[in-house]
């Protein structure tokens, strides 16, 4: 029997931001989905340490995190591509002279200023477990091992500012928070799903994925079988084979139900 694969978003997907958590019905449907035989994989824009408790507790076969740029499988990192160190050496820079606030996203731990108040408020919003940050380090050294960054800006000026300085990189805009996540040119959710599948020997046609978001574009342009929820943006749905029920009438219990 050919091995099948399952990539799920978090937000939005299995973590329902308006009861603050991942329902036992979600949670079950993964586990047995898992027992089948299937792999499942978390596909997220998150590092490995914005991945909370609530979600590692469910036993995922392996990991796409921070956008495709860090590979996890059964505890091991099979994959990670890092910043540029100099342009990320001179965005920090940039960044610092207008006191913009940003997070450096490594493998293992996310790296923070105490002072970078605005985002530690943000992130308490966001089913994020604090001990996976790092606020006393060696910026220089961190600079090095980083895979993705997010920045929040001050204000509109600022955030226009920061867009100039990432021009060495792709990043996501969210205009209403001011923020935006940072990440290499060549990855994306997409050629992380595509390692995934050439490490492990599992065809195209075998993989399928939930999504909700902007981010899970390109996801949804190379699985063999991409699902919308119900409460994804139009052109996510557009992309999908199919449509399941929303987060909160968890959509993807029902749908991994009828399919495994």
């Amino acid at each position: 029997m050919s091995k099948k694969i399952v990539f799920f978003d978090i937000d939005g997907t299995i973590y329902c931001h308006q009861t603050g958590k991942i329902s036992n019905r979600v949670r079950d449907a993964i586990t047995k989905t898992r027992e089948k035989g299937v792999l499942c994989f978390i596909a997220s824009g998150r590092p490995q340490g914005f991945i909370a408790e609530n979600v590692k507790k469910i036993g995922f076969d392996g990991y796409v995190l921070a956008n495709g740029a860090n590979i996890k499988y059964q505890g091991k990192d099979l994959a990670m591509r890092y910043l540029h160190y100099q342009d990320m050496k001179e965005l920090c820079v940039n960044l610092q002279k207008r006191q913009i606030e940003y997070v450096l996203q490594t493998p293992t731990l996310c790296y923070l200023r105490k002072t970078c108040e605005n985002l530690l408020a943000f992130y308490k919003l966001c089913n994020i477990d604090f001990e996976n940050f790092d606020f006393d380090y060696n910026e220089d050294e961190i600079i090095r091992q980083t895979v993705k960054l997010e920045i929040l800006a001050n204000n509109g000026k600022d955030f226009e500012y920061a867009k100039e300085c990432c021009h060495a990189f792709t990043y996501e805009e969210h205009k209403d928070m001011l923020m935006l996540e940072v990440y290499a040119k060549d990855v994306s959710k997409a050629t992380g799903i595509l390692d995934v599948l050439k490490l492990l020997d599992i065809s195209l046609d075998h993989s399928y994925c939930f999504g909700d978001g902007a981010n899970d574009i390109e996801m949804f342009e190379t699985v063999g079988h991409p699902i919308a929820m119900g409460n994804a943006i139009k052109d996510i749905k557009e992309l999908a084979e199919d449509i399941c029920l929303s987060v909160e009438d968890d959509g993807v219990a029902y749908k991994l139900e009828e399919l495994f």
